[in-house]
């Protein structure tokens, strides 16, 4: 029953989500903005600590901002899939 267990995981389409491949999609799709550079006016907020905020904001509600967009963010959601978000929020847990 176990081997049969361990094959069911392997294949079901579970998503590891990879620090690596987040800070690559990171450093494509957001450090533009989210990293702040000289001379650059009115940068989005820097991301490091994001979990640790107070409030602590939830994955859930980082999914939905990346996916969705928020204010001057726009929406990445057609640009990235549901696994490459989790990359970066996986990516963005790493940042103290």
């Amino acid at each position: 029953m176990a081997p049969l267990l361990v094959l069911l995981v392997l294949f079901s389409g579970c998503h590891q989500p990879s620090v690596e491949n987040g800070a690559v999609l990171f450093r494509k799709d957001c450090a533009r903005c989210h990293i702040q550079k000289a001379g650059q006016a009115d940068p989005a907020p820097a991301l490091t600590g994001y979990f640790e905020r107070k409030p602590q904001p939830t994955t859930q509600q980082a999914k939905e901002m990346i996916r969705n967009g928020k204010r001057a963010m726009p929406p990445f959601g057609e640009r990235l899939s549901s696994d490459e978000i989790d990359d970066v929020i996986a990516y963005l847990k790493t940042l103290s």
